[in-house]
């Protein structure tokens, strides 16, 4: 009986997934999105942030109207921790923006409900599932 070998997938980057003839060779670094877009990712330290800046019109909503500018929002976590609230957003497409220049846009922002945004920090943090670290046998 004659058959056809079904290939399914590889292991290539990101929209590689369907076609062997895909972006390139993955690597071990290469994170590989099976449900979306290649994604960049941020790290915003938006300083000390009263709790009443999660609504509509406040701080968080600002910053992610902000990045919505270049890019979409995939997804977005805020964490207060002491007196500092960090913000993690993954965005698509990738290079929309640079940790440099979203930086300036949300410090550009200025003060937003009771909040002064002018001196946030951002950070290109990357993604990083798997650990390299190792263990002694």
């Amino acid at each position: 009986m004659a058959y056809t070998t079904r290939l399914h997938g590889d292991t290539k980057p990101v929209f590689a997934i369907d076609s062997l003839a895909g972006s390139g060779v993955a690597t071990v670094a290469t994170p590989v999105m099976l449900s979306g877009p290649k994604l960049d990712f941020f790290g915003l330290d938006l300083g000390a942030t009263p709790a009443n800046e999660f609504d509509y019109d406040e701080a968080v909503h600002a910053v992610i109207q902000c990045v919505t500018q270049l890019a979409t929002t995939h997804f977005y976590q805020v964490e207060g921790t002491g007196n500092v609230t960090n913000m993690s957003i993954a965005v698509y497409p990738t290079a929309a923006w640079t940790a440099t220049s979203l930086q300036a846009a949300v410090r550009a922002l200025g003060t937003v409900g009771s909040f002064d945004l002018s001196g946030a920090a951002v950070t290109n943090v990357g993604f990083r599932l798997a650990s390299t670290q190792t263990t002694a046998s």
